[in-house]
């Protein structure tokens, strides 16, 4: 009897501590449960809960997996399992176990709910949207089937739509800083910038401490060219969020953009150490090294991003164009025309293997190439014209007939 009264004990403080969102005590005291009872099912859901709020999922589903052999095949738990799957980034086994949980119960609208979330993070959108539409026929209005298929339109390059559900739902909450966030988001996927910022101050004002808010309302003022404005933003991310993914990069880029090169490497060196497999950095970093005429340490950048990225055409055509200012045209060749086998009409590969040839006094295919470039951009000749890296080849009767330049 006594056994009895301490086990409910625990139960109920393991439940209220969950209630509570004190995760670590609800798991401590559904541990204390089970230590009476191994096969309480109240007590294995309650640590399974637990030890997946802590992030602790491999406990958490060894825990689901022990309630489905006592109590047997339930949708609950299997959904649970599915969350854990999720929260782990295995989308595709949580999709699995989603569709057997509503095959049990089909009118789940939290279960259609979660479906459609993993549906769309493997990027099954049309999919998702179904399943988001089934979780809102189950229970209309609901807030988060309709604020993530608004989420999920905006990611299938359906803005417009997306822009008429957000402004439905601020019909009933005119100052919900997540729905006036998408409804930004949506805003500026057709170009209404202007619009689209008043939209983030207003989410910011609404939500002062939200450092995605900031950290969007950034991109949105650098695609105005309002650049230090951005960078006041970028900070206030990086203040309440000093890990925000992509705040560090994004204010690098800027600072590269503005001229700020020396200051853009730092950052760039700093984030190097936190995520190495980035070639995107690498990438960015080469750019900016360039700049700086710190050319044998863009080429080993450019060089690291091909190595993680190999179809990376910009990186391949900037190893090129730093190969050309060592005078080794052989290889810079080489790399323009990797591109052009890819992409035939990619100007700048065009434009730079006609330098390459030039600069190697090869005035035929130096001009060929130009030719081909100034199909796709009339402004090459002049630019050609100008050009040093064509001295070699500037009294050729072929060169001067396309650019029109005067002996």
């Amino acid at each position: 009897m006594r056994q009895g009264k301490s086990l409910r004990k625990y139960i109920d403080i393991a439940n209220a501590a969950l209630d509570e969102g004190e995760y670590r005590k609800a798991l401590e005291f559904a541990q204390k449960a089970l230590g009476r009872d191994p096969f309480d099912i109240r007590a294995l859901n309650a640590a399974a809960m637990a030890a997946n709020q802590l992030g602790e999922y491999q406990q958490a589903g060894a825990l689901y997996e022990q309630a489905l052999i006592i109590q047997g095949e339930s949708p609950e738990v299997y959904y649970n399992i599915g969350l854990i799957h999720a929260n782990m980034g295995d989308h595709k086994g949580a999709i699995k176990i989603y569709r057997e949980a509503l095959a049990m119960e089909q009118d789940s609208s939290e279960i259609c709910l979660s479906l459609a979330n993993s549906l769309a993070e493997t990027g099954q959108a049309e999919a998702a949207l179904a399943a988001y539409d089934e979780a809102l026929r189950i229970e209309p209005g609901l807030k988060d089937a309709l604020f993530n298929k608004g989420m999920t339109l905006n990611r299938a390059g359906r803005p417009a739509e997306a822009a008429d559900l957000f402004r439905h739902m601020l019909e009933q909450e005119p100052d919900d800083p997540a729905v006036l966030e998408g409804l930004a988001y949506s805003l500026e996927s057709t170009g209404r910038l202007a619009e689209a910022l008043n939209l983030y101050k207003k989410a910011m004002a609404a939500d002062p401490n939200s450092p995605e808010i900031a950290y969007n309302m950034s991109l949105t003022l650098e695609k105005l060219d309002r650049r230090e404005e951005a960078l006041l933003m970028l900070d206030r991310a990086l203040e309440l969020d000093p890990e925000f993914p992509g705040a560090w990069m994004e204010k690098a880029n800027i600072l590269g953009d503005m001229g700020r090169d020396d200051e853009a490497v730092t950052i760039y060196a700093h984030e190097a150490e936190r995520t190495p497999d980035d070639p995107l950095l690498y990438f960015n970093r080469g750019i900016s090294l360039s700049r700086l005429s710190r050319n044998e340490e863009a080429l080993a950048d450019f060089d690291r991003c091909l190595a993680l990225s190999d179809d990376n055409l910009d990186a391949l055509n900037n190893k090129g164009s730093v190969l050309l200012g060592f005078g080794r045209t052989t290889e810079a060749t080489a790399c323009f025309e990797q591109i052009l086998k890819v992409d035939k009409k990619n100007t700048a590969a065009l434009y730079n293997l006609a330098c390459a040839h030039a600069l190697g006094g090869d005035a035929k295919s130096a001009v060929a190439a130009l030719k081909k470039a100034a199909q796709m951009d009339k402004g090459i000749p002049e630019k050609a014209a100008d050009d040093r890296d064509f001295s070699r080849i500037a009294q050729e009767e072929e060169f001067r007939a396309l650019t029109g330049k005067q002996t």
